[in-house]
C-alpha cells in the first residue's frame, strides 16, 4: 500500500509568527474575528444541561471574563435549557422503552474491555483512531455527535445531526481534516459533559489562566476519592450508553444482540496519563500508543491553540498561559505513560507502540503490527472482510490531503532549549534527534 506521508504541504502565512523577548510563542487564538465572536460553533460545552451549566458558571464566577464573552455565555445558557429537555426525554426513553425491550440489559452482555488509543495531543491519535475505526466489523466508536450530546444521543441522534449541523465547521480548524457528526471523536469530551464540567483537564480550554487547577485530572494520581468517583461514574455511564447504542444498531441490522460482534475503540490524549486507573476499571483492556517528533508535536499543538481553543474561552489567556499548558501537558502525560510501562502496567501483554512516521509511511504494515501485538485476528484471515479495501481507499484519499507546514516558523533559541529540556524524555525514549 502506498504511503500518504509525501503530500503537498499547506502553508498558512498566519503561522509565520514571531516570539517575544522571553522566547514565548505568540499565539493568535482570537485573532480571527469569527472565532472571537463565535458562541456555540465548535464548542464542546454546547451539550451541557441547564443546571450543570449554572453550576459551572457559579463555581467559576470569579474566573469568567463576563464582559468579554457575554454572547457565548448567553447562547450556551439557551442551549443548556434545550439540552435539559432532551436529557429528560432520554431518561424516559431509557427507563421505559429500552428497559422494556431489554436493550439496557443486553448492553451488559458485552464483557470485552475497550481498546484505548494513547498519545500526547497532536501526535497522530486522531489519524490512528480514524484508520482503525474503518474496521467496522471489529470496532464501534464514540461518534462526534455522541461526544457532543452524551445526555441525549440514544433517542435524538438522527434528528440532532440534522438540527445541529451548523454547530460544526466542515473541517477541523487546526488541520483542515474533515469534520462531521458521524466521525469518531474523543470520549473525554462526553465524560467531561456528563460530570458537569468537573474533573477534566479540558476545563483548561475554557479557563486557561487557571490551568494549574486541572492538572491533577490528567492522571488522577493525586486526586481525592470523590473526584475519581465522579469521573469514573460518568465514564461508566458513557460506556454503557455507547453499548446500548450498539445493541440498537445490531437489532436494526438483524444481528443477534446477545452476542457482541464489535469492540469499543476509544481515543483521548487524556487517557495517556490514566493507564493505572483504566487497567483497574478494565483489566483486559488493550492499548495502542503513538508518538511523534516532539518539535512537530509542539508546533502542531501551538497551531491548534491558535486556531481552535478560541472557540471555547470563557477566560482570555496570555501567550505564556497557552505555551505552559502545551509543555506541561506533554510532561505529565508522557511521564505517567512511561511510568506505567516501567512498572509493567503496560507491556507486551496488553499494549503496542508505534510512531507517527510508521503510520503515515506504511499504514497497512503498521496496522498489521498493531493487530499482531494485541493478539487480534488479522483482517486478511476473513475472506469477507471489507476493511483492507476501505483502508486502501482511505489512504489513497489522504494522499491528496495537504498537511500543515511549519517550515517557515523559526523557533527562538530560548524556546527550543526549553522544549528540549522539558521534553527530553520524549527525545531520548523514542530516539528523536534534537
Amino acid at each position: 500500500m502506498e504511503n500518504f506521508d509525501q503530500v503537498e504541504r499547506r502553508v498558512d502565512s498566519s503561522d509565520n509568527r514571531n516570539f517575544d523577548q522571553y522566547g514565548t510563542y505568540t499565539f493568535q487564538a482570537e485573532a480571527n474575528i469569527d472565532i472571537r465572536y463565535s458562541a456555540v460553533k465548535n464548542n464542546p460545552c454546547v451539550g451541557l444541561p441547564f443546571f450543570k451549566m449554572i453550576a459551572l458558571f457559579w463555581r467559576k464566577r470569579k474566573s469568567i471574563d463576563w464582559l468579554l464573552y457575554p454572547h457565548r455565555i448567553i447562547c450556551l445558557l439557551l442551549m443548556s435549557v434545550f439540552n435539559s429537555f432532551l436529557s429528560l426525554l432520554e431518561l424516559i426513553y431509557i427507563s421505559i422503552i429500552l428497559r422494556a425491550n431489554g436493550v439496557s440489559k443486553l448492553a451488559t452482555n458485552d464483557v470485552e474491555a475497550p481498546v484505548f488509543i494513547l498519545g500526547v495531543p497532536r501526535s497522530g491519535t486522531t489519524l490512528l483512531h480514524s484508520l482503525l475505526s474503518l474496521d467496522s466489523e471489529r470496532f464501534f466508536v464514540c461518534s462526534t455527535f455522541c461526544a457532543g450530546f452524551p445526555s441525549c444521543f440514544l433517542f435524538f441522534e438522527r434528528l440532532g445531526k440534522r438540527l445541529f449541523s451548523g454547530v460544526l465547521s466542515e473541517t477541523r480548524p487546526m488541520d483542515n481534516m474533515e469534520l462531521h457528526f458521524d466521525l469518531p471523536q474523543e470520549d473525554e469530551l462526553a465524560t467531561c459533559l456528563l460530570t458537569g464540567f468537573q474533573c477534566s483537564p479540558y476545563l483548561s480550554l475554557y479557563f486557561p489562566r487557571d490551568e494549574k487547577e486541572f492538572r491533577e485530572y490528567q492522571t488522577f494520581r493525586n486526586s481525592g476519592k470523590s473526584d475519581i468517583d465522579t469521573w469514573t461514574s460518568a465514564f461508566k455511564v458513557l460506556i454503557k450508553k455507547l453499548k446500548m447504542r450498539e445493541v440498537i444498531s445490531m437489532i436494526e441490522k438483524g444481528l443477534n444482540p446477545n452476542i457482541f460482534h464489535r469492540r469499543l475503540l476509544l481515543k483521548s490524549p487524556c487517557h495517556t496519563g490514566r493507564a493505572r486507573l483504566l487497567t483497574k476499571l478494565f483489566p483486559n483492556a488493550k492499548f495502542v500508543f503513538i508518538h511523534r517528533h516532539p518539535m512537530e508535536v509542539f508546533l502542531s499543538g501551538a497551531h491548534m491553540a491558535s486556531t481552535t481553543y478560541g472557540y471555547c474561552f470563557l477566560q482570555r489567556p496570555s501567550n505564556k498561559d497557552l505555551q505552559e499548558y502545551i509543555l506541561r501537558q506533554g510532561e505529565i502525560l508522557l511521564g505517567e505513560y512511561l511510568s506505567c510501562v516501567d512498572d509493567g502496567i503496560l507491556g507486551d501483554h496488553n499494549s503496542c507502540e508505534i510512531s507517527f512516521e510508521q503510520l503515515t509511511s506504511n499504514p497497512e504494515t503498521t496496522i498489521k503490527k498493531i493487530y499482531s501485538s494485541l493478539n487480534f485476528d488479522s483482517f486478511e484471515e476473513h475472506s469477507n472482510s471489507t476493511y483492507p479495501i476501505q483502508l486502501g481507499n482511505e489512504c489513497m484519499r489522504l494522499k491528496g490531503y495537504e498537511r500543515n507546514s511549519f517550515e517557515k516558523i523559526k523557533l527562538s533559541e530560548q524556546l527550543v532549549t526549553e522544549i528540549e529540556d522539558r521534553w527530553s524524555v520524549q527525545f531520548s525514549r523514542f530516539d528523536y534527534a534534537k
